[in-house]
């Protein structure tokens, strides 16, 4: 009876054991989003989790591959599965603020985000509630995480914190600021699409300077042809310089790479009604409340819908469609880049 018990104790403390070390097919996938390449990890967190799930501990790896390519509801998803398992898991908390912060849940995100760095403060757990506290507007905040972040210890990638830097000086109106931390940026990584697009966005285009913040939207294309932020921003200044028809072309162009994006049919609705077509610009206008613009941006949106839409009701919901799968992308250039900005 005694050696069974102690056999049993032993299989359990071993099982345990086991359970802590990471199996081979998790250290190959972490090597690949060392790497950059969250697709291949993709793959074989999705191979080993598969119908019946496989080894739990993939789901916080997968959590955070699609955090990395902007799927932030499947890396809640997964974040939320890897809790169930690891209940307490600090990773799969901070994977879960991550996702939260990009669905424009800041309140949770805000919640899970600092318990992370209650109990292991890092610097990019600081970066990214700055990037929280940035995307609810309150910059003071953000640029306290970002100095907590550098005093915990150096920055994985110095030009993403130059990127918030930026965007949140030129939101505080420094502009002379923002442009030396976006040109500080670009001196790291001058064929950064993203960088080009935020330089774009908040330096210039804030400030009005839209010539400027074009030429930097053409960069930011340059370097990534499918680049739907880069198009719409581009639309929505050539609309403010007076090409209506080269904006409508180029953010039409943005909704079809990307068309989970209110922005789209904000800056569409926008622009058809001071041109007249009120009934299509409304149309646009509540696409981009569909869209959860009100939630993710703020109220404009709904303020233009009762100030321009009365004369034209919303059309009944469309019965529900079933969704088409599409197949993943790869890692093949051309393909949308990994990190995004907050830029719309």
């Amino acid at each position: 009876m005694r050696s069974t018990v102690l056999l049993l104790a032993l299989a359990i403390g071993l099982r345990a054991l086991a359970q802590d070390v990471p199996s081979a097919k998790e250290v190959s996938a972490r090597k690949y989003l060392a790497k950059g390449k969250p697709y291949k990890a993709l793959a074989i967190c999705d191979r080993e989790l598969g119908p019946t799930e496989g080894d739990k501990r993939l789901h916080v790896v997968r959590a955070t591959a699609y955090n990395a390519i902007a799927e932030p509801a499947k890396a809640e998803r997964d974040a939320r599965l890897a809790l169930q398992a690891y209940p307490g898991s600090i990773e799969a908390l901070y994977e879960l603020g991550v996702a939260e912060s990009a669905l424009g849940r800041t309140d949770s995100a805000l919640v899970h985000l600092r318990y992370v760095l209650e109990k292991a403060p890092t610097t990019e757990a600081h970066l990214q509630l700055a990037a929280v506290h940035q995307t609810r507007g309150d910059c003071p905040a953000a640029m306290r995480e970002v100095d907590e972040a550098l005093r915990t210890g150096p920055v994985r990638d110095p030009s993403r914190t130059l990127r918030l830097i930026g965007e949140c000086k030129a939101m505080l109106g420094d502009s002379a600021g923002a442009r030396a931390a976006f040109d500080s940026a670009l001196v790291l990584h001058p064929r950064d699409p993203v960088l080009w697009n935020s330089r774009g966005f908040h330096r210039y285009a804030h400030f009005g300077e839209h010539r400027r913040a074009i030429l930097d939207y053409d960069r930011a294309i340059k370097f990534n042809p499918n680049y739907s932020y880069a198009f719409n921003n581009r639309g929505w200044s050539k609309y403010k310089l007076g090409d209506a028809d080269g904006a409508i072309k180029d953010i039409g162009l943005a909704g079809r790479k990307r068309g989970d994006n209110p922005y789209v049919y904000r800056n569409l609705g926008i622009i058809r009604v001071e041109r007249g077509d009120i009934e299509g610009g409304c149309r646009d206008l509540r696409m981009a409340l569909e869209l959860r613009y009100t939630e993710l941006h703020g109220p404009e949106v709904q303020e233009l819908v009762d100030r321009h839409c009365g004369a034209f009701p919303a059309p009944p919901p469309a019965p529900a469609v079933a969704p088409v799968p599409t197949p993943r992308p790869t890692n093949a250039p051309g393909e949308a880049p990994v990190k995004r900005n907050n830029a719309p």
